[in-house]
């Protein structure tokens, strides 16, 4: 045997199994061993083999010099490859040490093809397929048949690499590969390396379905690395990971791209990660998918079948310290074009505990008449996100397990949850659509802006530790679990209950709307402030509780029916001037279908925060058919803790209970607001006073903080009317301002009347269309303080848009339009200024 002395050369890999947190430590200490290794081993020299049929080789094949290299390896080896061709199988089944290495690679200058499949076999340990020999990739393992891989880890082969290499194939196996991690014979083909190389087809004609395919029936693959390589031109998968593969695995740095001449027609995947629920600490980052070149360039990767596209899918353990990572990924440049229900989507969390951090998804389309849309994330699993964001165009499906959104969660596309849940510890920003049919949508910060909300079954739970904002829309469920008030921006229809547990919900100007079938559960610590509205029919010898909003009406079998009866519950402000007097903090206008010939008993029920500093003992009955400006005591028939019952009621208006037994210093007979062009004038009048020091006029720009604007002395003490008036002509009055008056006696407190709302705003905005279930003809009348033109949209029950127009606003005269759709059921939108304004139509 003949000898060449060339530099040492060690190969390290003695980072063993760990877990994900000791990764940094072990790459040190790895360091620190392969130095000293380095330092003992300087003066061992490594035997060449030069191997091929050009002059001055030594072995004619690589199959004949490997028999020539003693197992387990004496000293370092070097396989060099002279020719420019080998027509072998090779098989390595030499055991090494990280200091006594077997290494394959091209003499300097050569660059082989090795045209079979090269094998890590039983015993491999610590050998490397080196492609660098001054110049990348000068080295190429090629397999032309249709069944065989090119490359394979086998029978517990461990601590292998393939370096710098083009390794093609044209295997169309479904459960095989261009490279294969196969079956182990114990303990599985641990800690082998791919890197640097070409991984793809080997002739025009005949594409691969499986670039790397990895799969044990016998032992557990553990800690494989595929890193910076180039991936290409497969119909399958370019990386499918299924059962048999365990922990550590790391896909990194690499690209997948197709620039193939025929295009794509079957479902692709670039990286199907599914090792199994006992897999962990796995690490999928950096990696490039799409387009035609290397980095998700040259173009778009077009794909015209009609079956499915998906970037990652990763289904693994759900370990939370040997976390795995889906980091840093570009999924973009990829194009759907086919003409069935194809679907794009960039990634898939199948199952197991994954962790998604700063992936970038763009430049994606699906152009086809049936697409299904780009899906950019599809959830089933634990799901954990730093921040995301769902593009317009976008979708992102939920269909099981918890996707928790540490920052923020944007919403600009289509958001459906199905099924699992979803909590978002930052603020939701939903300027597209939520479709939620079906499981928990759990919200810590801020509900945030205007798009279409709709949760027809499921629930959602606002969980802050302290206000929140909410949105308007549509709701299943709604708990309110958090410290502090949640605050509605909209109205907001709950079809099933709305369940207060902790901390309160202030609908602001707006409204919670219940449903038919829609309840409210509150506590005297946990309560809505503001106005609910419930519509019921109660009927003769029944009872009606209006879905728990704190008022009954049973009539009689003496009563008429009522009919459909609107209740509008509004608790947290008193009305003011009840007999005189202050009320509780709650009061109700009911609005009857039919309020004559009634006989009904009315039963109103209360929490202790909401007397008012009356005497349960002293409530009575106040009753005001104009808004609150005057009361009627209506006396009691019965009382109990926490509620008050009224028999005889016989018509309906604003109801509430209010003190008997403290009469004011003065009789207010009525407060008024009246606009004057730019000015207010504040009228009222007393029908006696007694010590009366005289009246503040107080301004609201919210109808919550109020403030001082005038003054007028009074009277004092009379026993006849009294007429006052006040003129507001402060400047730049805009938008809704809540005027009320102060009464202050010479020796008692202060009163207040019920507050009265002025609008300075040039022309309110609205919007109508009728009717609502239409033919081929639409009326709208359009209104706004300054937009010119409205956007108008349809939208189909996906939030996906099928017609639009732009229309001046006519300033509320009807206009026609005829909007080119299919029949069903759509929610109409006309955005002027900003402000988006919705309405469900259907077309026949």
């Amino acid at each position: 045997m003949k000898h060449d002395l060339h530099a040492t050369a060690y190969s390290f890999n003695l980072t063993p199994t760990h877990s994900g947190r000791a990764r940094g430590r072990w790459q040190l200490v790895s360091l620190l061993l392969g130095a000293l290794l380095l330092l003992g081993g300087q003066g061992q020299a490594q035997v060449i083999l030069k191997v091929g049929t050009s002059a001055g080789a030594t072995y004619p094949t690589i199959t004949l010099a490997l028999a020539a290299v003693p197992s387990p390896l004496t000293q370092a080896y070097e396989l060099e490859l002279w020719d420019a061709a080998y027509t072998e199988n090779v098989l390595l089944n030499k055991t090494g040490t990280p200091t006594r290495t077997l290494t394959i690679r091209p003499k300097a200058g050569v660059s082989p093809v090795i045209t079979g499949t090269v094998t890590f076999g039983a015993g491999s340990r610590y050998a490397t397929l080196d492609g660098n020999n001054g110049a990348p990739r000068a080295l190429t393992v090629q397999q032309p048949s249709i069944a065989l891989p090119a490359v394979v880890f086998s029978g517990d082969a461990s601590e292998n690499k393939v370096s710098e290499a083009k390794i093609l194939g044209s295997n169309t196996s479904l459960t095989s590969g261009v490279v294969v991690v196969g079956d182990g014979v114990s303990t599985g083909n641990d800690r082998n390396t791919v890197t640097k190389s070409f991984v793809g087809n080997a002739f025009i004609a005949q594409l691969p379905a499986n670039l790397v395919y990895a799969a044990s029936a016998t032992g557990t693959n553990d800690n494989f690395t595929l890193s910076d390589c180039e991936l290409f031109n497969f119909t399958n998968t370019g990386v499918l990971v299924a059962a048999g593969n365990g922990n550590d695995w790391t896909i990194s740095g690499n690209s997948f791209y197709y620039n193939a001449f025929t295009l794509p027609s079957t479902a692709q995947t670039a990286i199907d990660f599914r090792p199994g629920p006992a897999a962990n600490d796995a690490l999928v980052s950096g990696n490039f998918i799409g387009g035609q070149a290397a980095g998700a360039t040259g173009g778009a990767w077009v794909n015209n079948g009609i079956l499915d596209f998906r970037g990652i899918v990763i289904s693994c353990g759900s370990s939370t310290t040997d976390i795995n990572q889906v980091t840093n990924n570009t999924v973009s440049q990829i194009s759907l074009t086919g003409t069935g229900p194809e679907a794009l989507t960039a990634l898939s969390v199948e199952g197991g505990r994954v962790e998604l951090t700063g992936n970038i998804l763009t430049n994606l389309t699906n152009t086809g008449p049936s697409a299904n849309g780009v899906n950019v994330l599809i959830s089933k699993g634990v799901t954990i996100l730093d921040s995301f964001l769902v593009g317009n165009g976008q979708l992102m499906l939920v269909y099981g397990g918890t996707t928790q959104v540490l920052g923020d969660f944007t919403n600009a596309g289509v958001l459906t949850l199905s099924g699992g849940n979803i909590r978002v510890d930052g603020n939701f920003i939903n300027s597209g659509t939520l479709a939620q049919t079906d499981g928990v949508l759990e919200i810590k910060g801020d509900m945030l802006g205007l798009g279409l909300f709709s949760s027809t079954t499921g629930l959602v739970k606002l969980t802050g530790a302290s206000n929140q904002k909410v949105s308007g829309g549509l709701y299943f469920n709604l708990e309110v679990n958090g410290s502090g008030t949640k605050t509605l921006n909209r109205d907001a229809s709950v079809i099933n209950g709305v369940q207060m547990v902790a901390g309160f919900l202030s609908t602001g100007s707006h409204s919670i709307i219940l449903g038919n079938a829609g309840t409210l559960f509150e506590t005297d610590a946990s309560y809505v402030l503001g106005e609910v509205e419930v519509e019921r029919t109660p009927l003769v010898g029944g009872s009606e509780s209006f879905g728990g909003v704190g008022l009954m009406l049973e009539p009689t079998l003496a009563s008429l029916p009522p009919g459909p009866t609107l209740v509008k519950r509004f608790t947290g402000t008193p009305s003011v001037g009840v007999g005189g007097r202050q009320g509780i903090k709650r009061y109700f206008d009911i609005n009857a279908t039919v309020n004559t010939g009634l006989n009904v008993v009315m039963t109103i029920s209360y929490f202790a925060h909401e007397l008012n500093g009356i005497a349960p003992a002293n409530l009575r009955f106040f009753k005001s058919v104009d808004n609150g400006v005057t009361w009627q005591n209506r006396g009691r028939s019965a009382a109990g803790e926490g509620f008050a019952v009224l028999n005889g009621v016989n018509s309906f208006s604003r109801w509430t209970l209010g003190d008997v037994a403290a009469p004011l210093p003065v009789t207010l007979t009525a407060f008024r607001a009246e606009r004057q062009g730019r000015n207010a004038l504040l009228t009222w009048a007393t029908a006696t006073e007694t010590n009366n020091r005289g009246f503040g006029l107080e301004v609201s720009l919210d109808g919550k903080a109020y403030r001082e604007i005038g003054f007028v002395p009074a009277e004092g003490n009379s026993t006849t009317p009294r007429s006052y008036r006040f003129v507001d002509a402060a400047a730049g009055k805009t938008g809704p301002r809540y005027y009320r008056l102060r009464q202050d006696d010479r020796e008692g407190p202060s009163q207040f009347s019920a507050p009265q709302l002025l609008n300075f705003d040039a022309l309110p905005a609205a919007f109508a269309a009728y009717p609502t279930r239409f033919g081929a003809d639409l009326t709208l009348a359009l209104a706004h303080p300054t937009a010119t033109t409205a956007t108008l949209r349809l939208l189909d029950a996906l939030g996906r848009e099928v017609w639009r127009q732009e229309q001046p606003v006519t300033g509320g005269a009807p206009l026609h339009v005829q909007p080119a759709c299919a029949a069903g059921s759509y929610v109409l939108t006309a955005t002027m200024d900003g402000q988006v304004f919705r309405q469900r139509v259907v077309k026949d």
